[in-house]
């Protein structure tokens, strides 16, 4: 294998493409296999030795290139831990963006673990947040060999130190030990738990004979995910529908009543952009985001290369989002002059929010009474949606509330303040309710490229500009090869010929970003077994979806389309009966 078979492998092995794939694309280069030159095989080969180059001296290649990052930039920010053999137990690390990010998105912060990224089983644990066009943002991310309180309070702290400050609300899992960490490290922060994780549990916690009934669920659900009850609402709501379902001795309905304080939109209501996240599905996103980079067979070195390119891929998207906002205008669907400033300032996606809530206003809101005391006016809107809100606005201090407390939660008027507004003479928003979190304006620094990647670029652009010229044109390609030839021959003479052993360790020094460490002072992790790694016992309601799935057979013994044979018949009949 050549110089060309290295290249193409150290590339797509950058970008986590095996070498199967591998082998096709360069294929698709030279234009049939018998050009290649080598077999799938050899590239099989590559492959395990390049993974094989780092085998026991991952985590201090890894850790060198972390010192090596800090030296160059020194907004750079990662710890770490060993345990007692010296073999790495907690990694954290976070960049000059990722810390701007957080100025500018941090006020609510995403925290979801997930598995099965790297060969150790290390669990991935990234800090996720909503950019101002509603996309995930990484603020850092960390590496973890356990999921208990020491190693979650650990990273916690160094989050926190990284950016200097704690957000004002996390979201997780129901983890205890998260909890617990959360408590110790952030005790002045709102730690929510995820509604979806709770919900999802909500039927198999029921009553067999209540777990099939779609009225007894969907009132529940009516109840938890209201974002317009105040906490005596939800709580007299709440107690309604278990005295008229006799739950109230559902141990795990009374268990979650008394953490509702953890999870319930009502008491969160006035807590700033705390409804920015109820569940952890921008951290699921992100995780699933990162999935298409990451490989379970990496080494810890590998998979920071993926992860740099996820988060390369991450920014790139950032700017695919702006450049709409500066280059597009969006379609106005009203005439009041509140939509068109709209559109000057905000993100095209929070902008079409905005403009649901003005076009709602119009046709579902109506002011139904008002009342004035001094330079106070008290509206009542009807929103035929939702009900009756009372909207306050205040000439002296230039203010207007409303009772559904949306401008607290997400930073956006509603559709209530919208209706007044222009009752007020407000004919643009006024300035303290323009967050500045969902403006165009609002944007993290960029990477800037180093001189070595657009040299790439360029090169890269250049080459296959002139194959793109050539194709089709005998003469020109005939030309051009015969100056490629030229050109290698001149600099290869020149050039200290290199042994392959020497032309594969230099590929994988390119690869990896630094030599094998002489001296190795942190070891990688022993296989790490985390808490889903176990098999789990499944429920009741996941058994019997399980059981659902399988097709019906006729029976010898019994002579019934059921899902038992001859053999167990007995044994399963009755329950098969009580089941139908």
């Amino acid at each position: 294998m050549d110089e060309s078979h290295q290249m193409i492998m150290l590339k797509c092995a950058k970008s986590n493409i095996g070498p199967v794939r591998a082998f096709r694309i360069f294929k698709e280069l030279v234009g049939s296999f018998e050009e290649v030159g080598c077999t799938s095989k050899d590239f099989k080969n590559l492959s395990y030795t390049m993974n094989s180059y780092a085998d026991g001296v991952d985590a201090q290649l890894l850790l060198d290139r972390f010192l090596s990052k800090r030296e160059t930039d020194e907004c750079f920010k990662c710890e770490y831990l060993v345990d007692e053999t010296h073999k790495v137990k907690s990694l954290f690390w976070s960049d000059a963006v990722a810390i701007q990010n957080y100025s500018l998105f941090g006020d609510a912060v995403s925290f979801n673990a997930t598995y099965k990224t790297n060969r150790y089983d290390m669990i991935f644990a990234p800090f996720t947040g909503k950019d101002n066009h509603g996309g995930c943002v990484t603020f850092g991310a960390g590496l973890l060999t356990r999921e208990d309180v020491n190693s979650y309070s650990w990273i916690l702290k160094q989050f926190i130190e990284c950016m200097g400050t704690a957000p004002a609300m996390i979201i997780t899992d129901q983890d205890p030990a998260l909890k617990i960490a959360v408590e110790n490290v952030m005790p002045n922060t709102r730690h929510r738990f995820c509604m979806w994780h709770i919900m999802m549990k909500l039927a198999q916690k029921l009553p067999n004979s209540l777990q099939e009934d779609a009225e007894l669920k969907s009132e529940i659900h009516f109840v938890v995910w209201s974002e317009l009850d105040e906490p005596v609402d939800f709580e007299r709501k709440w107690t309604e529908v278990l005295d008229q379902y006799e739950l109230t001795d559902n141990t795990w309905l009374a268990d979650m009543f008394s953490l509702r304080s953890y999870w319930i939109p009502a008491y969160f209501r006035d807590l700033s952009m705390s409804g920015l996240f109820r569940t952890t599905s921008l951290s699921e996103s992100n995780n699933s985001f990162f999935r298409r980079y990451l490989n379970r067979n990496s080494n810890l070195a590998a998979f920071y290369i993926h992860f740099e390119s996820a988060m390369e891929a991450q920014l790139h998207n950032y700017k695919q989002a702006c450049i709409v906002d500066q280059t597009t205008v969006p379609q106005l669907k009203t005439h009041t002059p509140l939509e068109h400033h709209a559109s000057l300032i905000y993100t095209r996606n929070v902008f079409m929010d905005i403009q649901t809530e003005i076009i709602e206003a119009i046709d579902r809101c109506r002011i139904k009474s008002m009342v004035t005391d001094d330079d106070e006016q008290w509206y009542s809107v009807d929103d035929r949606s939702n009900g009756v809100f009372k909207v306050v606005h205040i000439a002296s201090e230039e203010t207007i509330t409303c009772s559904c407390k949306k401008f607290v939660r997400v930073g956006l008027i509603c559709r209530h303040m919208f209706v007044v507004m222009p009752n007020v003479g407000m004919k643009l928003i006024p300035s303290k309710y323009i967050v500045h979190r969902w403006l165009k304006a609002a944007s993290a620094e960029v990477i800037s490229t180093s001189n070595m990647k657009s040299r790439n670029k360029s090169l890269m652009a250049e080459a296959f500009r002139c194959i793109g010229i050539a194709e089709g044109n005998d003469e020109l390609a005939d030309s051009l090869l015969t100056e490629l030839k030229r050109w290698a021959e001149i600099n290869s003479n020149g050039a200290q010929c290199l042994s392959p052993t020497s032309g594969k360790q230099k590929m994988f020094e390119l690869f990896y970003g630094s030599k094998i460490p002489s001296v190795v002072t942190v070891h990688p992790p022993d296989a790490v077994k985390t808490k889903g790694s176990g098999k789990r016992l499944k429920s009741t309601y996941e058994v019997a979806a399980e059981k659902a799935k399988k097709p019906k057979r006729r029976c010898r013994k019994c002579c019934r389309l059921v899902r038992h044979d001859s053999r167990n018949c007995g044994k399963v009949v009755e329950e098969e009966s009580d089941e139908e």
